[in-house]
């Protein structure tokens, strides 16, 4: 395997000490080595370990159920989460406006409008159907970029023209804003199908948690759409989460910068550890969001909505390390069920 130009180690599964990420990634994307995609990616290593995803798992005894009660407030923050993680100016009560009343904030950008709209579309479709399948994938994918046909926003980045929704790209090359990795291009041989269609059976093979972050990274590095790719990931990282009963990924409180840095140190260095931090803190915040310890067990003295940010980083100090949390607040994730 050849040595990364910049850094001297074998890629593309460099794992850099911090100092050398924070310098490689100083680099502009332009001045940074071009880096074409590479296929043992695809392999489920390097991923999140099986004791890890477990461990998520053990994280939900005091959380809502993913039922109907659950969906609404869902459909909200993931709505709001992931259009921000898109560069959307809508903040949460304007997505809670507009999906809860059908009112527009007439201040921001009608394709803001439509793309929380487009994401309430592909959330409400992921909680009827949750089988990871092709056919749930593509359907997904052109929810989420649909222009519905508005002249003001067909020129966005954000929609796609009828022919290429929930459509694999057979002849349209993608070219990536901010990062040096070069997505594979192989026109009129159905490449980017078959990389699809093998991303979503070797997910179905993976504990449910592995398989989230497995989608959430391969399916954006494979870039079978001609847009709209990490949106489709993330909504897509939830079809094995919910079809195995566990609660789904809402991306609330997500960094952009380190959503996006973790995702191109994927792409071009092959390492995890970036947005494996960023997917396990976000994972404990959404269980941590949707828990009834509040309404439940207010005699443990408990303030999930003043704590959330504590008691998540005790989450994930236990998901990393298997020992359980010290403070009751946070034991309580692991044991209140049991308990009640």
């Amino acid at each position: 395997m050849p040595l990364h130009p910049i850094i001297g180690e074998p890629s593309p599964f460099a794992v850099l000490p911090p100092t050398e990420e924070d310098r490689y990634f100083a680099q502009p994307a332009q001045a940074r080595p071009a880096v074409p995609f590479n296929d043992d990616l695809l392999d489920p290593e390097p991923g999140l370990d099986p004791m890890r995803a477990a461990r998520c798992a053990c994280i939900q005894s005091g959380a809502c159920p993913p039922d109907r009660r659950f969906l609404s407030d869902f459909l909200v923050d993931f709505t709001w989460a992931s259009s921000l993680l898109e560069g959307s100016s809508y903040s949460s009560l304007d997505t809670a406006a507009l999906l809860a009343c059908g009112e527009r904030n007439l201040a921001k950008p009608l394709d803001d409008a439509v793309l929380a709209l487009n994401h309430q579309r592909a959330a409400e479709h992921l909680w009827e159907h949750r089988a990871l399948s092709m056919e749930n994938v593509c359907r997904m994918h052109a929810l989420l970029t649909d222009d519905h046909g508005l002249a003001e926003v067909c020129d966005c980045d954000h929609f796609l023209p009828i022919e290429q929704r929930g459509k694999p790209r057979e002849f349209e090359d993608v070219r990536l804003h901010q990062s040096a990795y070069l997505p594979p291009f192989r026109p009129g041989t159905g490449h980017a199908t078959s990389l699809l269609e093998r991303v979503i059976v070797i997910a179905r093979t993976l504990h449910p948690v592995q398989a989230a972050f497995y989608l959430l990274t391969r399916m954006a590095y494979i870039q079978s759409f001609a847009n709209g790719n990490k949106r489709t990931a993330r909504i897509a990282a939830n079809l094995p989460l919910l079809g195995s009963g566990l609660l789904p990924l809402s991306y609330v409180d997500v960094d952009k910068a380190e959503y996006l840095r973790g995702m191109v140190a994927f792409y071009e260095l092959g390492s995890v550890h970036l947005i494996e931090r960023v997917f396990l803190r976000a994972y404990a915040k959404s269980v941590v969001r949707a828990c009834l310890l509040p309404q439940s067990a207010p005699e443990k003295g408990i303030d999930i909505g003043a704590q959330i940010d504590a008691i998540s980083e005790e989450l994930v100090a236990y998901v990393h390390t298997g020992n359980r949390p010290a403070s009751p607040r946070a034991d309580a994730f692991l044991s209140w069920r049991a308990a009640a």
